[in-house]
């Protein structure tokens, strides 16, 4: 299952993208903790859902500010799954 980032940004605009693999494990190299740990607990350090929004942003090419700077930017960010269709039988990932 995928999850969408949504940023609201202090301008008023807003930016979405979904969190990949490459996410998952820069916030793991990061923090030290892993990802499933780190947001399983209800109210996760506001920090981790920074960094992902930016990472995530960053990884898309939607950003090219580095993370202290991009956090200057920010008002709100929601993170939400995102529901995969299933993959025909025959057709494997990747």
């Amino acid at each position: 299952m995928a999850i969408n980032v949504t940023v609201k940004h202090r301008d008023g605009t807003q930016t979405d993208t979904t969190v990949w693999a490459s996410t998952e494990v820069a916030f793991e190299d990061h923090f030290g903790k892993s990802w499933s740990e780190a947001f399983s607990d209800p109210h996760p350090n506001q920090k981790y859902l920074y960094f992902v929004a930016w990472h995530s942003l960053y990884d898309a090419g939607k950003t090219a500010l580095e993370f202290t700077d991009y956090l200057r930017t920010i008002d709100t960010v929601e993170l939400g799954a995102v529901d995969s269709p299933p993959l025909a039988p025959d057709r494997q990932p990747g």
